[in-house]
């Protein structure tokens, strides 16, 4: 009885292991295919037509469940691609129907069977919506979409994204067809795995917990951009990414730009915490390091500039006088980082209390 039991136990065992090597490798190649995926290899925009009951998803804020709803696409050759797709609000700001008449969405895919085609081993996306109807916000989506871009130039920590023109379908019949910018923001566990990584689920207790070249990087972006909306401790509009689950000095992850000074979208304010009265105005939040620690920051921004700006000033999906007028803030930025007593007193100074840097 008892050699029975452990053949038993040894044959459970055995088709543990075996099933579940069989689970992890599907997860590797889905995320594979994800990471290989031209969706977002590509800059070229991708337009869509996207079928919903729009007052339905819209205004499921509260619950916020799934409700059925198509993608379409054309392939290469020139055909169409439906994809059934399950849409539902996310988001917080821009989820207030007092800010946004129209929520940023998550895209949900079947990844089960979900191969030959553009979104081959997607599982959820973010989908960045035009918040409101009139023109000035659809230009905010591309703007911010530029914003992503200029992170990517900075570091491969970071989200990539993919420029859409969306016709939108109503199938619940209460509004016309109509078609806005949107982008798609790459999903964090296949960033983390692009990377050789992970997503850390852990929190942080403060900036120290994080690696400290990526932390500063990140911060000296949200300068630059002057954006203030993010906190690591809360991991307020970040992700984390780390060698493994242990969490040790993890990698943050920047999203969510639509408060930054460079963009400057009509419902962007400041917490009252900084004391500044607009988000044009920066607020370094840092942390003080070792003299010439920031400047080795502030030649790798120097080193990306032309690239940077080139990014802008070839954009086709935004107005000349956004790009004089972000340019413009940009070279405040730089005005500062390459004078001396400016950086000194903007940055150096400014820096957040002194903290020892856990390695």
């Amino acid at each position: 009885m008892m050699k029975k039991m452990f053949v038993y136990t040894h044959v459970l065992v055995c088709l543990t292991v075996f099933f579940g090597s069989i689970v992890t490798s599907y997860a590797q190649n889905r995320k594979d295919r994800a990471a290989q995926s031209s969706l977002f290899l590509e800059d070229e925009i991708l337009e869509i037509t996207v079928s919903m009951d729009l007052e339905k998803v819209t205004k499921d804020i509260e619950d916020r469940e799934e409700h059925q709803g198509t993608i379409v696409y054309k392939a290469a050759d020139g055909t169409d691609v439906l994809l059934n797709v399950m849409f539902k609000t996310r988001g917080k700001t821009r989820a207030n129907p007092e800010v946004c008449k129209f929520p940023p969405l998550q895209l949900n895919f079947k990844k089960k069977g979900n191969y030959d085609n553009l979104f081959a081993g997607q599982d959820k996306l973010k989908l960045v919506a035009h918040c409101q109807y009139n023109k000035g916000f659809d230009d905010y989506v591309a703007q911010e979409y530029l914003t992503y871009k200029h992170y990517n130039i900075l570091t491969d920590n970071s989200f990539r994204v993919r420029l859409l023109r969306v016709t939108y379908v109503d199938t619940g019949g209460n509004r016309n067809t109509f078609t806005k910018y949107g982008f798609l923001i790459e999903d964090d566990e296949i960033l983390a795995h692009r990377r050789g990584k992970v997503v850390s689920e852990k929190s942080v207790r403060n900036q120290d917990m994080c690696n400290r070249d990526a932390l500063d990087l990140m911060v000296m972006f949200e300068y630059m951009i002057g954006n203030t909306d993010w906190g690591v401790g809360a991991k307020h509009n970040m992700k984390l990414i780390a060698d493994d689950s242990t969490n040790r000095l993890p990698i943050p992850i920047p999203y969510d730009f639509d408060y930054a000074g460079a963009i400057m979208t009509s419902y962007a304010q400041p917490a009252e915490a900084l004391q500044i009265t607009s988000v044009r105005q920066r607020v370094f939040r840092g942390l003080c390091r070792q003299p010439g620690s920031y400047e080795k920051i502030f030649q790798i921004f120097n080193d990306k500039r032309e690239h940077i700006y080139a990014l802008y000033q070839n954009s086709v999906h935004v107005n000349d006088r956004f790009k004089k007028s972000t340019l413009k803030y940009f070279d405040q930025f730089y005005n500062i980082i390459n004078d001396p007593k400016k950086a000194k007193r903007s940055v150096l100074e400014a820096c957040r209390a002194k903290h020892s840097h856990v390695y």
